[in-house]
């Protein structure tokens, strides 16, 4: 999963997202160089909630059907 700048610089490139214990632990590269390895506690889980509001939780299932639709098209064509 790639993540962009508004004008459209690559900013973070996630390899993998795995659990370890209680922690998140996200591997990937920032800003197309840095190899990196974080890691996000249940606490960081809660205020990553509480930052995206309960607006944007409730179009959450609706974007990751927008993106698997989206996959499976790009995959078949």
């Amino acid at each position: 999963m790639k993540m962009f700048s508004k004008e459209g610089v690559e900013m973070v490139d996630v390899k993998s997202i795995t659990r370890d214990g209680e922690r998140l632990v996200i591997k990937g590269k920032v800003m197309g160089a840095m190899t990196t390895t974080i890691l996000v506690n249940p606490e960081d889980c809660w205020q990553a909630a509480r930052l995206l509001g309960l607006r944007v939780i409730l179009c959450l299932p609706l974007l990751l059907a927008k993106g698997f639709w989206t996959s499976r098209k790009k995959a078949e064509g």
